[in-house]
């Protein structure tokens, strides 16, 4: 196969996948806030960031801290367009969580939610834990650190591994995801994104949150096929040059 080739066929398999939005979006803040708050806090720092500008949220005597959009269509609506693998990802730098005078930690969890319940309840989500915030620099967690998932198949009908469902509860009062609907379902209609310490099913004491907020990615995943031949194109472009 000559060099032409190879690139003709990796410019169309981009383009292929652009249609289904391989651009994605990456909010950095240097443009505002484009929809997003921190439980309705929208300061932003011009510096300081990952780089750059960033979203800065000082709670005090909150529950959790709820990083979200319910405005920002690009994370918004049938996130399925976004083809067979999706990636979300967030960078948060934690100066402070502080109860009662001591730093404690909190779980963070992307919630992807669709307002529309028929128990009762805000609203019909999956979301998937993302690992710890904390401030504790003896535990070498300090300074900006990235948070992200792939979610390998949006299609799938079943919550994945690792993915729960909020919407419904079972006797015991645990949430789960309603019998009517699907993981599938919920991605197709999702009314707000949030990287939230609000776990569902958990409770939580008054808090003292500092915690600044930058690069909130939503993007296609590129497979792997596309990637080999985006690959071979660079190397065969090189070749052409000597």
């Amino acid at each position: 196969m000559t060099a032409r080739t190879l690139i003709a066929a990796a410019i169309a398999c981009t383009a292929t996948v652009a249609v289904a939005g391989a651009d994605g979006t990456t909010v950095t803040f240097d443009n505002g806030t484009e929809g997003w708050s921190i439980s309705g806090r929208t300061t932003i720092n011009p510096f300081g960031g990952n780089p750059g500008a960033n979203l800065h949220g000082q709670l005090d005597d909150v529950f959790g801290a709820d990083i979200r959009t319910s405005t920002n269509q690009a994370f918004l609506g049938d996130l399925t367009r976004y083809g067979p693998q999706i990636e979300l990802s967030i960078d948060i730098q934690v100066n402070s969580i502080n109860m009662f005078g001591t730093e404690v930690s909190r779980e963070l969890i992307v919630e992807l939610r669709d307002y529309n319940n028929t128990n009762n309840l805000p609203w019909t989500s999956v979301y998937f834990n993302l690992g710890t915030l904390q401030a504790d620099s003896s535990r070498g967690v300090s300074g900006w650190q990235t948070y992200s998932v792939i979610i390998e198949d949006p299609f799938a009908l079943a919550l994945p591994a690792g993915w729960g469902g909020y919407g419904d509860e079972t006797p015991l009062g645990e949430p789960i995801l309603p019998a009517d609907r699907t993981f599938t379902s919920v991605l197709q209609s999702v009314d707000e994104l949030a990287f939230t310490t609000f776990v569902p099913g958990w409770f939580f004491g008054f808090t003292n949150f500092d915690i600044q907020v930058d690069n909130i990615t939503i993007r296609a995943v590129p497979s792997p096929s596309a990637l080999a031949v985006l690959g071979l194109a660079g190397i065969a472009g090189t070749r052409r040059r000597r």
